[in-house]
């Protein structure tokens, strides 16, 4: 693969709001992006426009069309994406690279490794370390595998490149480490608050933890306000550390509880909606003290309902 930009085509799977957002990064520098809309959600469809992407009628004339395709997608729908592109992969001289870029266990992206290596696709296990919000100004693309080092260089004038290693796994790896402690963060944020607001005092804990925690709230400020909209994917995320956990040796304790807080939030029924911008610290945990005093009622009833 010649490594000029002008005769490289990327292909984005799929693009939801980083997907968008990468995307548009690549094409501002020089990159043709091409993706497909096909049974994408008007969400998908709507930022996808935004981004200015160019849109092909399905997956096969992405894949057609592509030198490098990058999965970014819910973990949970990760390894049927790169099925799918191998299923319809159709000239295995054409040496086409394959990026996921998904929050998925070291598993999950060996997983797909094996999966492409008989297409035969060439894979590169990557992670995104950035809100899509700040991508290009303090986003971080980690890479392993064999080929990370051309995607290095391809890309390290657009984005911040780190090769983390030379294996599949790697990166995805590197991500659940570094992306566990924001998310516990806000996990035992969220619960300490919770429970200020059962005992009024939400506003004088949010004042004191401003005062003298400024570090752990500007974390907070950043990541808590995305969760109405994202809470579903990073339980998701959660899970994936869990099971790579387990599978070194290393039962999960705290980011358990986490994943299970996380899960809650996406359980909320948000009534200003899921745009981050209309949304303060303190509106969103009266929101969940709201559904959770509303969970533990409905969990009284039907205990009653039980004895009786």
């Amino acid at each position: 693969m010649d490594s000029n930009i002008q005769q490289n085509t990327i292909g984005i799977l799929y693009p939801g709001e980083m997907g968008s957002t990468f995307g548009k990064l690549l094409a501002d520098g020089g990159f043709r992006v091409v993706t497909t809309l096909q049974g994408r959600s008007e969400r998908t469809q709507r930022l996808c426009h935004k981004a200015g992407l160019r849109v092909l009628d399905c997956l096969r004339d992405v894949i057609e069309r592509s030198d490098i395709l990058i999965s970014l997608v819910n973990p949970g729908a990760a390894v049927d994406v790169a099925r799918n592109v191998a299923e319809l992969v159709e000239s295995p001289s054409r040496r086409l690279m394959y990026i996921d870029a998904n929050s998925v266990s070291t598993a999950t992206a060996v997983e797909i490794s094996q999966i492409l290596q008989v297409a035969p696709v060439d894979f590169v296990d990557a992670c995104i370390l950035s809100l899509a919000s700040r991508l290009r100004e303090r986003g971080t693309l980690y890479l392993s595998g064999s080929r990370a080092g051309e995607l290095s260089d391809l890309f390290g004038q657009l984005v911040r490149v780190k090769i983390a290693g030379d294996m599949p796994g790697q990166a995805s790896a590197f991500k659940m480490i570094i992306s566990g402690i924001p998310k516990g963060l806000v996990g035992l944020f969220v619960e300490t608050m919770v429970f200020a607001r059962g005992m009024g005092l939400l506003n004088e804990a949010l004042e004191i933890y401003n005062e003298i925690y400024p570090g752990v709230m500007e974390v907070i400020k950043r990541m808590l306000p995305t969760y109405p909209q994202h809470a579903a994917r990073r339980g998701e995320e959660l899970r994936e550390v869990e099971q790579t956990m387990l599978l070194n040796g290393l039962p999960p304790c705290v980011l358990r509880a986490v994943r299970e807080v996380t899960v809650n939030l996406a359980g909320v029924g948000w009534t200003k909606g899921l745009d981050p911008q209309q949304w303060t610290i303190a509106e969103l945990i009266e929101e969940a003290y709201r559904d959770r005093t509303r969970m533990l009622r409905k969990d009284a009833r039907d205990t009653v309902r039980i004895s009786i």
